[in-house]
């Protein structure tokens, strides 16, 4: 898809997590999100979101001795509360709800500049890791926090 985010810091312990990410106004894909006044699409800071919430999901299963891999399996709540003027600096927090056997709910908030522009509250459904055919996106997944982690530091 894209790389936004740069970096990230997980702490399992308090079950939260910060990202930060760097939105250009220059990609294709915003191109009509609106020419003159480009904003950041809504289910671009959603996805961005869930990309914090996935990793932190994950670490705090694996600190319970399970290894899942986190999907983004609902948005249960989403609250825009003031819109994302591109180019723009994001800093993405999550804070896990609630824990259940095949869930995480995990709340999230996007700030822009000095402002909470969005909350949500954001369901990853935890799936069993398989050998096989998801073998090289897992790894890709594991080079890339590996990278955002050394970023935040």
């Amino acid at each position: 898809m894209f790389e936004l985010v740069r970096a990230i810091r997980i702490d399992v312990a308090t079950r939260t997590a910060q990202a930060r990410a760097t939105v250009p106004e220059t990609l294709a894909q915003f191109a009509d999100h609106f020419p003159g006044h480009p904003l950041l699409p809504g289910t671009t800071a959603l996805e961005l979101a869930a990309q914090v919430a996935g990793p932190l999901a994950e670490e705090t299963v694996a600190a319970r001795g399970d290894s899942r891999w986190a999907v983004l399996g609902m948005v249960r709540s989403a609250v825009f509360r003031a819109p994302i003027a591109l180019p723009a600096e994001l800093l993405l927090s999550a804070r896990i709800a609630r824990v259940t056997s095949s869930s995480i709910t995990v709340h999230v908030e996007v700030h822009a500049e000095t402002s909470r522009a969005v909350t949500a509250e954001l369901v990853m459904h935890m799936m069993a890791l398989e050998s096989g055919s998801f073998a090289a996106a897992l790894a890709e997944r594991d080079r890339r926090l590996a990278q955002w982690k050394e970023a935040w530091t």
